[in-house]
């Protein structure tokens, strides 16, 4: 069976979401724009990176859903239109991949953020869907751990850093803005790493607050205490984005074989390594999903404790900062 999915939002993530749904087999079947003047532009953007596109362009989300009516939707949209867009799509049967934040309205708005972010998981829960975020760095777990364990490292470190790195861009240069955008991966990454974990919020500590910051934070796991310091930063340089275990780093890199594809080269200080691009693995698990074989990446359960961690998170640090 080949899925009809439609993308919410082209200009940025969502391009490479059509990507990977045309690598997967499935059928693009529309893409919503925010304004008429950017359909074509929007067009051109899908067409390059999956060519056979045949769907058609829409302003209106409710439009797009009423005339194409398709088996899932990634919703790429700015983070303030998320739970809109969700809502909008589950309520009609929809599966719904959404990309990170969840949900997201600004420093004053956390509250109703949760609260938005509780509605949408348990609305895919109550219609059967398949619900998830589109926290794709969770893919290199399974590579991390069996670095680690090559390396002879503890199972539980005594010291864990992550480090997540974009371009410049002007919206997000305010440090509550630049935490909401980047800290979702690492968090993702943490979470994935002790799932039952919790976190201790009188131990936070940020440092930072503009174009780069920094917090640091214990989580309580099995009975231990594992110190963490999660790094954003947007800057116009070599970017990093890695995870370090006690000392030990590993970097993902981006890598274009002769294929023409795109990749994620992990590299440490005595290897290396070339696997699948995280958001082709994530795009993979959430079509697998919605087609019965299995389970997505970042699921409706795991997001919302992503959400959580994410806005207690957010208040220590706007707390901090007044």
């Amino acid at each position: 069976m080949s899925l009809r999915v439609a993308v919410v939002g082209v200009r940025g993530v969502g391009k490479f979401h059509a990507q990977w749904y045309a690598k997967e087999g499935c059928e693009i079947v529309a893409f919503v724009s925010s304004r008429p003047e950017t359909l074509p532009q929007n067009e051109k953007a899908i067409r390059s990176v999956a060519p056979n596109f045949q769907g058609q362009g829409y302003t209106s989300l409710r439009d797009m859903l009423d005339r194409e009516k398709p088996d899932a939707v990634s919703v790429c949209s700015p983070h303030h239109l998320h739970a809109e867009h969700c809502l909008e799509a589950l309520s009609r049967g929809i599966h719904v991949l959404c990309e990170k934040p969840l949900v997201w309205f600004g420093p004053g708005r956390l509250d109703e953020a949760l609260e938005q972010a509780r509605k949408i998981v348990n609305l895919a829960a109550e219609r059967n869907l398949q619900f998830a975020v589109n926290t794709q760095y969770v893919a290199a777990i399974p590579h991390l751990l069996q670095i680690w364990d090559k390396q002879g490292l503890p199972k539980i470190p005594e010291q864990l850093t992550l480090v997540m790195e974009a371009k410049m861009k002007e919206r997000d240069t305010s440090g509550v803005n630049l935490w909401i955008d980047l800290a979702p991966h690492p968090l993702s990454i943490l979470l994935a790493l002790f799932p039952e974990a919790e976190l201790d919020l009188d131990s936070v500590v940020f440092e930072g607050g503009t174009d780069s910051l920094g917090a640091h934070f214990s989580i309580h796991h099995q009975s231990r205490q594992i110190p963490v310091t999660i790094r954003v930063r947007r800057h116009d340089g070599e970017l990093e984005r890695s995870v370090t275990w006690n000392g030990f780093k590993v970097k993902f890199l981006p890598w274009v074989g002769e294929d023409g594809v795109y990749r994620i080269q992990l590299v440490w200080a005595n290897g290396a390594q070339v696997v699948k691009d995280f958001m082709q693995v994530s795009i993979q698990r959430f079509v697998q999903s919605v087609l019965g074989e299995g389970t997505p990446l970042c699921d409706a359960t795991v997001a919302l404790r992503q959400m959580e961690w994410l806005i207690a998170l957010t208040r220590k640090y706007l707390t901090a900062r007044w």
